[in-house]
């Protein structure tokens, strides 16, 4: 599924410059995941309401994925993976990226799908 064509899309505040992180757009009771790093070309994952929010309480709590809509994979450098389960669509964040994004989780930046 691809995400509205509105603009919207942003990262945390933590986010260093903008260009290496985890965008996020809510829109129509969804949120949509893109990797800044891929200019818009790169894989664009989707989660409903329910998935969303769940995801978003697995990444405040570092929690394993239990959402049915994405998986997140970390690795030893804390490196992650996020796979789409439907499409297998897979987007690729450094760990500064996503404590960037997991800062703005905690924040309270992102959740208004």
């Amino acid at each position: 599924m691809s995400p509205p064509l509105t603009p919207g899309w942003r990262t945390s505040r933590h986010s260093s410059n903008g260009a290496s992180c985890v965008e996020v757009l809510e829109a129509d009771g969804a949120a949509y995941l893109r990797d800044t790093k891929e200019h818009g070309e790169g894989a664009v994952l989707h989660l409903d309401g329910p998935a969303w929010t769940a995801f978003l309480d697995e990444v405040a709590r570092d929690a394993p994925s239990a959402n049915g809509a994405v998986e997140v994979e970390t690795f030893d450098a804390g490196e992650r993976l996020v796979r789409e389960a439907s499409s297998g669509a897979v987007l690729h964040f450094r760990a500064d990226e996503w404590t960037a994004f997991r800062a703005g989780v905690l924040d309270g930046e992102f959740g208004r799908a």
